[in-house]
């Protein structure tokens, strides 16, 4: 009977024994439970010590003189998911207008490149035109440099009493004679025109007018 009531309290023991353990492990994961619920809102429990001190020695008197004790506010958790989506909002708002403002500044960088371009080609196509221009004044320059050399060589080698009738021909220009003249000996020169006088005077008149840089009267 004494080893029965012995046994019996000792069944008693350990099913007490095993009823606290499992109400300390409920309580502490219940509490770990509600500090992670309470971390959710930005605070962190056992962090605010300095603030639970000040709150007791704002309560004596005399001492309440020199602590400042401001209780924490504490931020219900759909306002504080609410202020970060509204951060976020404001954030990706505020890179929204960067972008914008970039491509802006971006599209006026390209309008600018353009015209530029535009100036660029019309200024190309200018100078190839004046190059054009150029090089076919150059072809006729050469062209009658050619032409009065050979006249020129034609004075030097011929009869003057036979040129004269051919420079007679209004086929051939006062202009053209002059600059054939000028590349020949003034002597020659002179006995060409003088012989010309005899075939056409008005011709020959004028053809002296414009070597001595007189207009020409036609």
């Amino acid at each position: 009977m004494a080893k029965k009531r012995k046994r019996t309290k000792k069944i008693l023991i350990f099913l007490t024994a095993a009823l606290i353990v499992l109400s300390l492990v409920f309580i502490y994961g219940y509490i770990d439970f509600v500090f992670q619920k309470i971390g959710e809102t930005g605070l962190t429990p056992l962090s605010d010590w300095r603030s639970y001190v000040a709150s007791i020695l704002n309560r004596i008197p005399l001492v309440n003189q020199f602590v400042q004790y401001e209780p924490r506010k504490v931020i219900p958790q759909g306002q504080y998911y609410q202020e970060i989506y509204e951060v976020y909002i404001e954030r990706i708002d505020k890179d929204r207008t960067d972008l914008e403002e970039k491509a802006r500044e971006l599209g006026e960088i390209e309008s600018s490149l353009t015209s530029r371009e535009r100036q660029l080609d019309a200024r190309q196509q200018e100078i190839a035109m004046r190059e054009e221009r150029l090089n076919t004044e150059i072809a006729a320059k050469e062209s009658i440099d050619a032409r009065l050399n050979q006249l020129a060589d034609w004075f030097n080698n011929a009869d003057e009493r036979l040129i004269a009738p051919a420079l007679a021909d209004p086929a051939i220009s006062v202009e053209e004679i002059v600059g054939g003249l000028r590349r020949v000996d003034p002597g020659i020169a002179a006995d060409i025109i003088a012989q010309l006088a005899q075939v056409n005077p008005q011709k020959a008149a004028n053809i002296l007018a414009l070597m001595a840089g007189k207009e020409v009267t036609r």
